[in-house]
């Protein structure tokens, strides 16, 4: 008994009776046919029911009425209703195709003809599409008289067909309103697919390995079709030796468990080989993981870097030095090279639009591919282009956005402030940026929740999910080519700050920058709020009484060739003036020591220069510094900058009143002829002449 005869017999239970004449209609049948169904019918009741109990009169088939409800339990068709649910000719196609790929027999005409409830004319006018489908996905489509059609292929090629149909069918169907709970309910029962789902998670889980989401998909979608065929009793092939994973592989023992789940929960017993073939689809991790197992391939290296450097000359718009860019596609092309070897497709979904969007950006990708094309990485389709596509699209409207706004930096130190004001200092006499304060590193994670910060910027090692550069205190050459590459790859703008002339106050500089930043007419109303707050600023310093450099260091606090075992000693030998003096008390004196051996030896913030200070201001009477160069240079702890020969210890009762003399102390301290002036001095006044000579004017 077909589909379409079962369905007959389904009219029969609900309404006792049939019209030949509409049935003949309906599927596209002669009424003989019908006459012949009906034959069938008696004959498949005879045998259930012990007797014939359809009679024909006047063209419409009867049953009697006690008869009617036996038949309900008998007339369930089982399978899709394709006469109810009427499908497109796309639809049928892909339909014909994914049953041709299931079955390991032949199929003919009348079987899908029967199936879909359709005509032979209409099946064989179908079939021109299934052969271009199977022609273009490289199917092997046998066709012999006398036995109907079959696909050729090996158990892994089936599951690899059977994933494409349903995808394209998904991808057919999705937006149509009576696709039901799941968008794979033509294939799969839901809570077959949700079970299949969780054991996939839960072994994610275990072995702290997850898929990407394509690799996810694809894995429920092949434990699926595993189960449906296992209970058809189809046979599977082995896999192919290239295709089989070593068995203490982490891939082979999260498929292990995956099988092991999956015949628990479904009560079935998955042949070995299925093992394998799950673990195929482990291959293709997360980004996080593929990006740790493809550093170090150079060939994946160099076609990303052909790629960018191709696409960026296409399109005029330098992207070679965006890291992030870099990073995206290196972990993209690795899972798609990954696929590409194993068969497992890719679908995009927002292809079209994508490539409606960017018309010239898949243009570059799409004719640079000939030249990396020679590392036969992956098979450049539109929806493989679509994805890299979207990773630079992504590249270029970051760079513009950010490149319309300073950027917002956070500068950390061990105390949050001393070497963290001279960070500032380095950073603004180099960059236009937005610092949105200095702080300690312990609060740092509370300043990330208050403020909106784009980088951060570190004198100490950092343990954050933020984007950081560590540099050193008084921000050397190479610390300003690593914050300005960092910059360039978050897509900011590095120009650098107006560069004080010759004798130029320091307001004189502030004002050139604010002219030159809002120079056009639209901008009139910032600039004059800009100039009102520096005013403000200029007239607050003034109140508070900022100190010059000179005013802090001078012949009473300087003292030339100390003698000193340790550190502890050189830090103590500094306070010792200032106590002497007045400013300090021993107590500010051993909360500098404690926070050294607590955070480690952040005051040395230049080679052979420290600064001992503490965030406390507990036994500080007034803001002061001192001086002492070494007799003999002694180790702090730091690798990169023992021994110290100079030590600046500052103490300050506020914020601010420092602030003037630290900034002109780092530019100094980057000077070379001011280290020589030290190393060269024999008395106080020498250091105190160059201080006031070279100095910024505090006006």
């Amino acid at each position: 008994m077909n589909i379409r005869q079962k369905y007959e017999l389904k009219m029969l239970a609900v309404d006792g009776y049939v019209n030949m004449t509409k049935v003949a209609e309906m599927f596209s049948i002669n009424l003989r046919t019908v006459r012949y169904d009906i034959g069938i019918l008696n004959e498949f009741l005879l045998r259930e029911l012990g007797r014939e109990c359809i009679f024909v009169t006047n063209k419409t088939a009867q049953v009697d009425g006690d008869v009617k409800g036996q038949l309900a339990g008998l007339a369930e068709v089982g399978v899709k209703d394709f006469y109810t649910d009427r499908l497109t000719g796309e639809e049928r196609m892909l339909l014909i195709v994914f049953d041709l790929c299931w079955s390991n027999g032949y199929s003919t005409i009348q079987d899908i003809a029967d199936k879909y409830f359709v005509s032979r004319t209409t099946v064989n006018a179908d079939m021109v599409a299934v052969k271009e489908y199977c022609r273009k996905n490289g199917i092997n489509l046998i066709s012999q008289r006398g036995k109907g059609l079959c696909i050729d292929a090996d158990e892994v090629g089936r599951r690899k067909y059977l994933s494409k149909v349903i995808r394209d069918f998904t991808a057919l169907t999705g937006d149509r309103t009576e696709c039901d709970r799941s968008i794979y309910a033509q294939w799969f029962e839901e809570d077959g697919l949700n079970k299949i789902k969780a054991i996939v998670t839960d072994v994610e889980e275990a072995f702290a390995t997850y898929l990407d989401d394509i690799a996810y998909e694809a894995l429920v979608i092949h434990i699926a079709l595993s189960i449906k065929r296992f209970r058809l009793d189809e046979e599977y092939g082995e896999p192919k030796a290239a295709d089989r994973i070593e068995r203490d592989s982490l891939q082979y023992q999260m498929a292990l468990e995956i099988v092991r789940r999956v015949n628990e929960n479904f009560r079935i017993r998955l042949p070995d080989a299925e093992i394998s073939y799950v673990a195929v689809h482990m291959g293709a991790k997360s980004s996080a993981i593929t990006k740790q197992e493809a550093s170090g391939d150079v060939l994946l290296e160099l076609y990303c870097i052909k790629l960018i450097a191709g696409v960026s000359k296409r399109i005029g718009y330098d992207l070679t030095s965006d890291d992030r860019l870099y990073e995206f596609l290196i972990q993209h092309i690795s899972a798609c090279t990954y696929r590409t070897k194993n068969g497992m497709l890719l679908e995009n979904p927002l292809k079209d639009e994508l490539i409606h969007n960017y018309p010239e950006l898949y243009g570059a990708i799409k004719d640079t591919f000939p030249a990396v094309g020679e590392l036969n990485l992956i098979v450049p389709t539109d929806d493989e282009i679509a994805y890299i596509l979207l990773h630079f699209a992504a590249a270029i409207n970051r760079r513009k956005q950010n490149a319309e706004r300073l950027v917002n930096v956070v500068v950390v130190c061990a105390t949050g402030i001393g070497t963290a004001e001279l960070v500032v200092t380095g950073l603004n006499r180099n960059f236009k940026l937005n610092i949105r304060g200095t702080v300690a590193r312990h609060q740092l994670e509370k300043f990330l929740k208050k403020e909106d910060v784009d980088l951060i910027i570190t004198t100490v090692p950092l343990q954050t999910r933020k984007t950081f550069v560590k540099v050193s205190p008084l921000l050397k050459r190479d610390d300003i080519v690593r914050v300005s590459k960092q910059l360039l790859d978050m897509g900011f703008n590095i120009e650098r700050s107006v560069t004080a002339r010759e004798g130029e106050s320091a307001t004189a500089k502030r004002l050139r920058e604010l002219l030159e930043r809002y120079a056009a007419k639209e901008d009139e109303e910032i600039l004059l709020g800009e100039i009102g707050r520096l005013l403000q600023d200029k007239n607050k310093n003034r109140v508070e009484g900022k100190y010059m450099l000179s005013e802090l260091i001078n012949e009473t606090s300087i003292r030339l060739g100390v003698e000193c075992g340790t550190w502890e000693d050189a830090v103590r030998e500094s306070g010792k003036i200032l106590v002497e003096n007045g400013d300090i008390t021993e107590e500010y004196i051993q909360a500098v020591i404690d926070n050294v051996n607590e955070v480690g030896p952040y005051i040395v913030i230049t080679k052979g220069v420290a600064l001992p200070h503490a965030t406390n201001k507990i036994g500080v009477n007034r803001t002061a510094m001192s001086f002492i160069s070494l007799k003999t240079p002694v180790n702090f702890g730091s690798k990169a900058n023992d021994p110290v020969k100079y030590v600046f210890m500052l103490a300050t009762i506020d914020a601010n009143s420092h602030l003037g003399a630290l900034q002109d102390l780092a530019e100094f301290l980057g000077r070379k002829e001011f280290i020589e002036t030290l190393g060269a001095a024999r008395d106080a006044g020498s250091i105190v002449s160059y201080i006031k000579e070279n100095e910024t004017n505090n006006q």
